[in-house]
């Protein structure tokens, strides 16, 4: 990506030589305190993002943070084309009490192939690709990314994971006293390219909003009104989610990955909803250890520590099991129990190093492939045939030792069960 800097008091640009670039910065405000921040862009498309630096000792210029750069529309944070010059509005006034005569705007471009580290996907939205918004770390989500019920309810949030090339490890070790030994074959592995994965769980209201009026839209048995909406959506098969418009619909070989989901699915739903100009499924067997173990190799969480079978986990800790809250309140009273049991509110328990919730418990996760116990001849590819689909992440109502990043299971793609959903992936950059 190319990026281009203005100071605040006068206009200036920088010599770019690669594509796309942005040049003719200039930043102007008005009496009402709105700023504008004009630029134009060459080899567009691109998605452009901003930032607002200051000079705070010497010629140190310092971002003053994306918490204080939140009221910004225009030509910004999305993919952009197809005019002369660009322009982005800021609302200092709003969110920032800092001094706007020291300040300059640096206007970022990002090929369609690297995209920033966090894609938001309103799903209220009918503009398709057009509503999709692009930002360089949560700090700059408007509202905050657990403070707004949006980012939980009426859109996904998305985080890049960058594994194109990287040879690491897939599954446990000997050292692992927890371990079994014929799931979880320790064996390197490199995938092929980056991607996108759920900062988030699906919910229960993300679900509703892609099923409206065309599937079942609410599935959950942990539906009490009041905590409903930002549960994850459980009691939801493999089938539905990628295959067919219900559970039980014969698997249809035309249908597995690598062809796209079919259309009446709930992926095949959302993909429409955007165009089909972003892939979205179920993640890989290994995109999803990959991202659960966030560079800490052989620990068996996600924040770096390392698995304690006497422990309890708390919630400064990766996820929801039996003894914090998981344990299952029977089916008579799965539908009124409030948050402190059955499955937790999406967010609930710390994030791991990469920011990602819950992949250590709340529900199973379905993925991609077949199952396939011994995984040591695949270096990370999906597993095309079999009888049973990979299940991931431990379920509320499991012990934590079955949460652990190398813990896999599988289930038959017809199973609907009230402690297993679905966590989102999709390929990196736009088409």
């Amino acid at each position: 990506m190319k990026k281009t800097i203005a100071a605040f008091s006068l206009v200036s640009a920088s010599v770019l030589l690669a594509d796309p670039a942005v040049t003719s910065v200039s930043i102007s405000q008005a009496d009402d305190h709105t700023v504008t921040i004009s630029y134009q862009l060459s080899g567009a498309p691109a998605v452009v993002t901003l930032d607002i630096k200051t000079n705070t000792t010497g010629n140190v210029w310092e971002s003053i943070g994306g918490e204080n750069i939140q009221y910004v529309t225009g030509d910004v944070n999305k993919k952009v084309s197809g005019k002369e010059t660009y322009t982005i509005t800021w609302r200092p006034d709003f969110s920032w009490q800092g001094n706007l005569a020291n300040v300059q705007a640096e206007v970022t471009a990002w090929p369609l192939d690297n995209t920033p580290k966090y894609m938001v996907v309103d799903l209220l939205a009918s503009g398709g690709i057009d509503s999709v918004r692009y930002y360089t770390s949560t700090n700059f989500l408007p509202g905050g990314l657990l403070a707004n019920r949006k980012y939980r309810t009426t859109s996904l949030v998305m985080r890049k994971i960058l594994a194109k090339g990287v040879k690491w490890r897939m599954g446990s070790g000997s050292s692992d006293t927890s371990r079994v030994a014929d799931k979880e074959y320790q064996h390197e592995v490199t995938l092929t390219n980056n991607y996108y994965i759920g900062v988030f769980e699906v919910t229960q209201a993300q679900w509703a909003l892609v099923q409206s009026g065309k599937g079942n839209a609410t599935p959950s048995a942990f539906s009490l009104e009041a905590y409903k909406a930002m549960r994850p959506v459980e009691n939801v098969s493999y089938n539905e989610i990628r295959m067919a418009d219900n559970s039980t619909s014969a698997h249809t070989d035309a249908l597995d990955w690598p062809n796209p989901p079919y259309s009446g699915s709930f992926l095949g739903r959302l993909r429409a909803k955007f165009n089909n100009e972003i892939d979205f499924d179920l993640p890989s067997d290994a995109e999803w250890e990959f991202a659960c173990r966030a560079e800490h190799g052989d620990n068996e969480w996600n924040n770096g520590s390392t698995y304690n079978s006497s422990s309890t986990l708390t919630s400064t800790e990766p996820g929801r099991h039996k003894d914090n809250g998981g344990k299952d309140p029977g089916s008579s009273n799965r539908s009124m129990v409030d948050d402190t049991q059955g499955t937790a509110t999406c967010g609930s328990f710390a994030p791991s190093t990469w920011g990602l919730y819950d992949m250590h418990g709340n529900v199973g996760e379905w993925c991609l492939d077949w199952y396939q116990a011994d995984l040591t001849g695949t270096d990370g590819s999906v597993v095309g045939s079999g009888t049973q689909r990979v299940r991931r992440s431990g379920l509320a109502s499991d012990a934590s030792q079955h949460h652990r990043c190398a813990a896999r299971t599988s289930n038959v793609p017809t199973l609907r069960h009230q402690y297993i959903g679905l966590r989102l992936a999709c390929r990196a950059g736009l088409k």
